[in-house]
Parts: structure tokens; C-alpha cells; sequence
């Protein structure tokens, strides 16, 4: 199993929050805001990482493959979280982003003990979804370490798919047989409650996988400009929003989008191409 030879820094205490307990509320408001502030700025040091991931997500998708985010925690539920709004912002089947929590949907909502550091449901987790060479498998694990993660991702890698690690400690040793096609390892720094990974932690992670799907998404052709015409518009908000986008892409009038769209079943792109004809 990977290990860490420092203690990972998302475990270390911060040093500007040692008296957080007796901060005055706007000082610790303006503390938290100044270091979530860091967390993209530390994430523009792995552009060349961040864009092998995404180019890999985009050709498995274009290859028939799919995306699996696998977690436990905070780190779990953020990637069921991508994956639940993939389906509604593109039209994507349900399949083809999943998120794997350790625990089960039940750990969506609440703890389950010791669900992360099995390792083997991590691999059966994978097997049971049949994962092959076509697939991308994205770990995340905010210390590095999780047990559940690395077992799902040594069978992803058995099995030939693209594995990719997206965790907060640079000081993770890795062995040949766990070693990930590619690795996301910034230093983000201690959190400013010691341990709390749904902190800086968490945001980051959110940024990274809203990168991941949502720039794979615009290469698969799922969107136009920045129009995410392949829209599911399952409500009455989105129902307007698709007939906005019909208008930009037609310069109709509204009434007219709207009919374009009722005849295409709410297809946007059908509803285009009816109109440009």
C-alpha cells in the first residue's frame, strides 16, 4: 500500500488558526475566505496535469468508455455529486459518470465506520461494474492514503483502465504496482481546523472535477460556444433556459423556440436543426 514519509500536510495544524477558538468572528471569516482564496492558485501549478486528465475522460468518452470517481467521505460525496449532475447538464446517460462512495449510498448522509479502510470493497466495487481499458478510474483521497481508494484503483489498473489520483499530500510514496497513470498531488496546507478535509480539501476537489466533466463534456460536443445545448430541460426553469439557447443559436423569438423545442420532445440541437432548415 502507498504511505506517506511526512505526515501529510492536510493532517499538520495551521499555524493562523491556533487561537481560532478565541477569534473574533469577522477576523476568522476574513481568515477562512483568505485561504480557500489560496486554493485555485495552488491548482494552476498542475495545468498540464489537470489537462492529461481531462483529454483522458474526453477520449474514453469518445471511445464508448466512462468515468468513475471513487471516495469515501467528503471525497465520495463530491464525486457522486459531479457525476448526479452530469445526466441533467448534458444529456449523458446514467452510467457514463459514476461516483462510488465507501460505505454505500447510506454514507451519503451519514457515517459509516470503517468502510473506508476496506480494502477489498474498493476492488469489488470496480469489478462488480466490469471496468476495462476503455474506462477512466479518478481516486480521491484528501490525505492520499485511503485504503478503499487504492484498492479500487490497483484493480481499475489490473484490469487496463487509465487511473488517475487526486489527493493533497506531495510526501506519498507510491509502489510500482499502485503507481496511477497520472497523479495530483498539490500542497495545499494545513487546514485551518486541523483535519478537516472538507475545507480546502474540498474545494479543491470540487474545482478539479467540475474541470474534469465539464471540459471533457464541451470536447464530446456537448456544447456550443459556451451553450450547453445538450441540456435534459426536466423543469420549468430549465424549459426557459433551452428556449434561450435555441434563440442564440436560431435569433428567433421566443415563441418560436418554444415550438421548435415541443416538436423536438425538448431536443435542443433536433430544435436547431429544424429551425436552421
Amino acid at each position: 500500500m502507498p504511505w506517506s514519509v511526512r505526515m501529510s500536510p492536510t493532517e499538520r495544524r495551521n499555524p493562523l488558526s491556533m487561537k481560532l477558538d478565541r477569534m473574533p468572528l469577522g477576523k476568522a471569516i476574513r481568515l477562512m475566505l483568505s485561504e480557500e482564496a489560496k486554493t485555485a492558485r495552488k491548482l494552476l501549478a498542475e495545468v498540464e496535469k489537470i489537462e492529461k486528465v481531462t483529454e483522458a475522460i474526453a477520449t474514453a468518452f469518445r471511445r464508448s468508455g466512462r468515468l468513475f470517481y471513487v471516495g469515501a467521505g467528503t471525497s465520495g460525496r463530491l464525486g457522486v455529486l459531479d457525476a448526479s449532475e452530469c445526466p441533467p447538464t448534458f444529456r449523458s446517460p446514467p452510467d457514463l459518470v459514476q461516483g462510488i462512495i465507501a460505505g454505500g449510498d447510506v454514507a451519503l448522509r451519514k457515517s459509516v465506520e470503517g468502510a473506508e479502510d476496506n480494502v477489498e470493497a474498493g476492488a469489488r466495487e470496480i469489478r462488480s461494474r466490469r471496468v476495462n481499458r476503455r474506462d477512466v478510474v479518478v481516486g480521491i483521497a484528501a490525505s492520499g492514503t485511503t485504503p478503499f481508494v487504492w484498492g479500487a484503483l490497483r484493480e481499475a489498473k489490473r484490469r487496463k483502465a487509465t487511473t488517475v489520483l487526486v489527493c493533497f499530500n506531495p510526501y506519498l510514496k507510491i509502489p510500482r504496482e499502485y503507481q496511477p497513470t497520472i497523479v495530483i498531488a498539490p500542497n495545499l496546507g494545513p487546514e485551518l481546523l486541523t483535519g478537516s478535509t472538507r475545507l480546502k480539501a474540498g474545494t479543491a476537489t470540487k474545482i478539479l472535477l467540475n474541470i474534469f466533466s465539464t471540459l471533457a463534456m464541451v470536447k464530446s460536443g456537448k456544447v456550443i460556444g459556451n451553450l450547453m445545448v445538450d441540456l435534459h430541460p426536466a423543469n420549468v426553469k430549465l424549459r426557459e433556459r433551452a428556449a434561450r439557447i435555441v434563440q442564440e443559436l436560431t435569433q428567433v423569438d421566443y415563441a418560436s423556440a418554444q415550438k421548435a423545442l415541443e416538436r423536438s420532445e425538448w431536443v435542443i440541437k433536433k430544435a436547431v436543426a429544424r429551425l436552421k432548415k
